[in-house]
């Protein structure tokens, strides 16, 4: 394990009373949280796939597919792709 030190705000730094012990999860579910963020972004502005922006986000495209749909993206679906699931 590698060591770090960082500045905390003193703000931030008073939130993580009590949960010291637990800093190491607290940074990997809020690392997760910023790749998928920063994946979605990407996709939003069409620079990326859905597809692409798990493989980037370290999840599943079903995982990255919920987040999207959570903050109100709409799957583009044409009336081929309509049809071809349809059938």
């Amino acid at each position: 394990m590698s060591k770090m030190t960082i500045d905390i705000p003193e703000k931030l730094s008073k939130n993580l009373k009590g949960y010291e012990d637990n800093l190491t999860d607290l940074l990997a579910v809020g690392l997760k949280e910023v790749k998928i963020q920063q994946a979605l972004a990407l996709f939003k502005q069409g620079y990326i796939s859905l597809w692409r922006a798990a493989s980037l986000a370290g999840v599943s495209l079903r995982e990255i597919t919920t987040h999207a749909v959570a903050q109100g993206f709409k799957p583009k679906i044409d009336e081929k792709m309509k049809e071809e699931e349809l059938s």
